[in-house]
């Protein structure tokens, strides 16, 4: 402790003269933070990150195998050996595994198709028998002999089109490309119009050739490769499907397979473009409406139907199967109910060298690193817990099953979680969160270098995104900047911790051109050739985690910014709106009140800012006013569900019905409103003022607080 204390002073003392602030720290506190993160980015060393990518993708290991349990075990023993408090949690969970995915032509041609991917005489990986044969989880067993259809990404507008053409899609089987929506909601839409099966295929223009060099001369899809995937209703509730809203424990109460609602009913199966190419070119009928419609093979697409006709034959293997999260704790010392999450999964399609295992080996890392501060004698002021979910690819299983175990602490003493999933593909930062999280996160990656520029994360994000300005001020990136963050809707792990309980979030990765998603192509080889060669993009990944959790373990006032989350609340609405009145002649909504409210909100949060501000310049804080900032995302929470998906709580943000990933914002007034149905919009809009009002109230409360509580001035000996 002493050495610790040593080091930490002189870098303090050297520091003092160069001073900058740190968003929730007092002026003394946030030198002692900035020394303590320069002995942190120390220590992060991408050959760890590689060596454990290595290990991690040795095998295929899908959820519910006893590979994937080897995966939990190796990660289990990592953390032991640097002295962590780690443990395995189990739960059980309904889990399908193909026994048999046959398609056929049978018409104009016959031709079996190859649903098998290829091996490559220099990629060992490609070989292994292991490997998962493709399919979609979750599709039911079935026997189906049909015309195909095209019907371009599978979305309800696309259906509208076929109508207009006079096609109907009833009794045949769908041939729709990936991207646009997610993969459940294809087999939703196609269920709700009619057909009798659908197949799904990753279209070049997606994420081929038409978009640069194929494997193995580059890193997209090649015409062979296939993507897995799950077509579970996410956007109707994740996790387990037999036990929606309580713990998937070995012996829970189980719903019957046929009362869950979150699981297609029509077979359907993923194949590649080099077999869909097969289809497209025995299709007749007219060609396909719009542009957007067309992909990237080389001849004009045609939508049918027929005279194309297939035979489908699917046997899945369902059973109740055992999972493993991986749970790491390092107790806080002064606030030790108080938890910081960063969570990754470990399951994988088939090896998942990118996704997830990239997030696998950075949370690793970041692990080594805060052990070894913990070994110089540093302790958290609040809990760390780093976790390791399983059977995320199934549904986000893993994750929501233990908050849904752990609902009520979670509510009450989780101060962030922070998702790392397919941390690294590429070099193309990009950051979603809740609005609150904006400013912190932008903050954060102006600490961090870019290995490959030397300009720091933040300067060459913005870059990117701002081409023209950047060049406009002639190539240099002002103080000033701020860029863009996403939103955060559904398909990775921060799904149960915000939308089911309010518990504020974000999700970071470095992007690239990473044409081989949920293929057995995702596999180290992949990785060491085209997504990260030197590793050290997973290094700079594991330094800005690292930093998060740091600085949310040990902030003075946890830095959320609300009043940039009511900014964000308005733009929303005004845009919904907009919006409306564009698609209808007439909206009977009045958004005056409930834009007025947004506003409100926005101004007592500026107030709150302030005195934030005042009191830490002061070295002033209060022990209480940490607990009302994390409870204002609660409070954005309903206390009934989203019309027609109960689990979904989050009244500012939730995935869109029909899109599944995408963020949709205020979801229960737009979906519908958009469907025009305009008496449950209006519920739901006078149920969004409601809360609003909360929040209000709970932002005054949380500054007259702060106010009461620093009356006095307090000295601050850390």
């Amino acid at each position: 402790m002493k050495r610790l204390l040593s080091l930490l002073l002189i870098i303090y003392y050297s520091a003092l003269l160069n001073a900058q602030p740190i968003t929730g720290f007092t002026e003394k506190n946030a030198e002692i933070q900035r020394a303590l993160e320069k002995q942190f980015l120390a220590i992060p060393n991408a050959l760890n990150n590689k060596r454990y990518l290595l290990k991690l993708t040795e095998e295929p290991h899908i959820a519910g195998s006893p590979q994937s349990k080897a995966v939990a075990e190796y990660i289990l023993s990592k953390y032991r050996a640097w002295g962590l408090d780690a443990k395995l949690v189990e739960y059980w969970a309904y889990l399908p595994y193909p026994q048999l995915v046959k398609i056929a032509l049978l018409e104009p041609d016959t031709l079996k198709f190859k649903l098998q991917e290829p091996s490559w005489r220099f990629d060992k990986d490609s070989y292994d028998k292991r490997a998962v044969m493709p399919f979609n989880a979750y599709s039911p067993s079935g026997n189906v002999t049909a015309q195909v259809v095209y019907v371009n990404r599978g979305l309800p507008e696309d259906y509208e089109k076929l109508e207009e053409l006079g096609i109907d899609i009833g009794g045949k089987i769908a041939l729709v490309r990936y991207g646009g929506s997610f993969r459940g909601v294809k087999a939703q839409v196609a269920e709700e119009h009619g057909a009798a099966g659908l197949i799904i295929y990753s279209d070049p223009a997606d994420d081929g050739y038409m978009r640069g060099d194929i494997y193995p001369y580059g890193p997209l899809r090649p015409s062979q490769a296939i993507q897995r995937g799950s077509l579970q209703y996410l956007f109707k509730y994740p996790g387990d499907p037999l036990t929606p809203g309580w713990a998937a424990h070995k012996n829970a109460r189980r719903l019957k397979p046929e009362e869950a609602t979150n699981m297609p009913h029509i077979p359907t199966a993923p194949i590649s473009y080099g077999e869909a190419r097969r289809i497209l070119q025995s299709l007749a009928g007219p060609e396909v409406p719009e542009n957007s419609w067309q992909g990237g093979l080389p001849f004009r697409y045609h939508v049918g139907p027929g005279p194309a006709k297939i035979h489908m034959q699917l046997k899945m293997d369902y059973k109740i199967r055992p999972i493993y999260d991986v749970l790491v704790t390092i107790p806080g010392i002064e606030e030790p109910a108080k938890k910081v999450i960063v969570g990754n999964h470990h399951d994988a399609w088939v090896y998942g060298a990118v996704d997830p295992n990239s997030g696998t080996s950075v949370v690793l890392e970041t692990g080594r690193a805060l052990a070894q501060l913990l070994k110089n004698g540093w302790h958290p002021k609040r809990t760390i817990i780093l976790a390791h979910w399983d059977a995320e690819e199934y549904g986000l299983i893993g994750s929501t099953e233990w908050v849904e175990e752990h609902r009520e602490d979670l509510s009450q003493n989780a101060v962030i979680y922070i998702n790392i999933d397919a941390a690294v593909s590429g070099q193309n930062f990009n950051a979603n969160a809740v609005p609150s999280l904006d400013k912190f996160i932008q903050e954060v990656v102006k600490e961090i270098t870019d290995p490959a520029t030397g300009m720091t994360v933040f300067e060459r994000w913005w870059k990117r995104l701002n081409p023209r300005e950047y060049k406009r001020l002639g190539k240099v990136v002002p103080d000033t900047a701020s860029t863009k963050v996403g939103r955060l809707g559904s398909g990775s792990d921060y799904t149960a911790f915000l939308h089911h309980v309010g518990v504020p979030s974000l999700m970071m990765n470095f992007g690239g051109r990473y044409g081989v998603y949920h293929s057995i192509l995702d596999n180290f080889f992949w990785m060491k050739s085209w997504g990260d060669p030197t590793f050290k993009y997973h290094e700079t990944m594991s330094k800005i985690v690292g930093l998060t959790v740091l600085r949310f373990a040990q902030a003075d006032i946890l830095p959320f910014d609300y009043a940039h989350y009511a900014d964000t609340v308005v733009r929303h609405l005004n845009s919904l709106n907009k919006s409306l009145h564009k698609k209808f002649l007439s909206v009977p909504l009045d958004f005056t009140k409930v834009i007025n409210k947004a506003q409100l909100w926005k101004q007592a949060a500026d107030s709150l800012n302030q005195i934030i501000s005042k009191n830490l310049m002061r070295g002033q804080i209060s022990s209480t006013l940490n607990d009302r900032l994390m409870q204002i995302e609660r409070t954005l929470l309903g206390a009934r569900g989203l019309p027609g998906r109960e689990w979904f709580k989050h009244r500012v943000y939730a995935p869109g019905f029909y899109t599944g990933y995408a963020a949709k914002p205020i979801p229960g007034v737009a979906e519908p409103a958009e469907q025009g149905n305009w008496r449950l919009a209006q519920q739901e809009l006078e149920y969004f003022e409601k809360i609003l009002e909360k929040v209000i109230q709970q932002t005054r409360e949380a500054a007259r607080g702060f106010k009461s509580a620093n009356s006095q001035p307090k000295n601050q000996n850390k």
